[in-house]
């Protein structure tokens, strides 16, 4: 490390990298927040499915008379139980409701993929695909005589696939509700993990940006600080005396300045251009205040900063 650095060249690399990792992290803030935005958009599709869940059920139970069912109102009740189970999965994550409602997502979600998929064979086989399919199968023991009249395809249809398909969907379906609310969790939960990283990002990468230009400007003034000291030591006494001196022969030049420019339009005008507390100065006498004052001499100063001078002084 060099004499006049406060950190040394390695130091001020680490320093760099540092910047440079929260910087790096600053500028992936934009994509943070598209995903955050994507997932605000998906919770508000959630949301809407939920709402629209509800307010159908209670649109059906209530009919035409919704004196004490208001579908709409019961369709808001969606909002509360997301927000309720959120607060609820985020405070106790052990809970006995929180842990229901994992575990039977993990059913309900296959349910419904199963109760989907036996409903779309079942329209299409009765949209025409059965008649695609002509094998009659003969008559076994045990065999049901609706199986030899219809055949062995449309039985299992019309006796096995079409109620699974009702059931699986149906059960799908109401679990839906279900599985909107386990959604609605996990995506606040990414909304709100999402923005404590933005703008921990943020003011992390502000705080390395302030505090490396804190560490440039100390190397700075460390160095010119350093320099200066390093004037001094070349310097002898002499040399300094004749710094004050010159510095102190400056500043009586530049003060007796405007006394002297007050004498010369005192000696040419007629009236003085001060106020009255002016007017009673005699002129002479501040030419002979300003001869005295000028009289000092460079060695007068350098005198004067004799500690023996000083104390005679005294």
């Amino acid at each position: 490390m060099k004499p006049d650095e406060l950190f040394s060249s390695e130091e001020m690399m680490r320093f760099e990298a540092v910047l440079k990792r929260h910087v790096e992290a600053a500028a992936k803030v934009p994509l943070l927040i598209l995903m955050t935005l994507l997932a605000g958009l998906a919770l508000a599709v959630v949301g809407y499915s939920e709402f629209e869940i509800v307010y159908r059920v209670f649109d059906y139970l209530a009919g035409e008379n919704n004196e004490y069912w208001s579908p709409t109102l019961m369709g808001f009740t969606a909002a509360t139980m997301i927000i309720g189970f959120h607060i609820l999965a985020k405070a106790k994550p052990h809970n006995l409701a929180v842990r229901i409602v994992d575990r039977s997502v993990e059913i309900l979600i296959p349910t419904y993929l199963i109760g989907m998929g036996f409903l779309i064979a079942c329209i299409l086989f009765a949209d025409g695909l059965g008649s695609m399919i002509q094998i009659e199968m003969p008559a076994m023991i045990g065999s049901l005589p609706e199986a030899i009249e219809q055949g062995w395809v449309d039985a299992i249809f019309a006796h096995v696939t079409n109620p699974l398909a009702v059931l699986a969907f149906s059960l799908g379906i109401g679990g839906l509700a279900i599985v909107n609310i386990f959604i609605a969790h996990k995506l606040l939960t990414t909304i709100a993990i999402n923005i404590h990283d933005i703008f921990g990002r943020l003011s992390r990468a502000r705080a390395a940006i302030k505090d490396h230009q804190a560490i440039l400007n100390a190397q700075k003034d460390y160095s010119s600080l350093n320099s200066e000291i390093n004037d001094l030591h070349i310097m002898d006494d002499n040399y300094i005396r004749m710094i004050i001196v010159n510095e102190v022969m400056s500043v009586i030049s530049d003060a007796l300045l405007p006394h002297k420019k007050w004498l010369q339009e005192s000696q040419y005008s007629t009236e003085f251009r001060f106020e009255d507390s002016h007017r009673k100065i005699d002129p002479k006498q501040v030419a002979k205040d300003i001869a005295k004052i000028e009289a000092i001499r460079p060695q007068d100063i350098i005198n004067a900063m004799n500690p023996k001078f000083l104390e005679k002084g005294k």
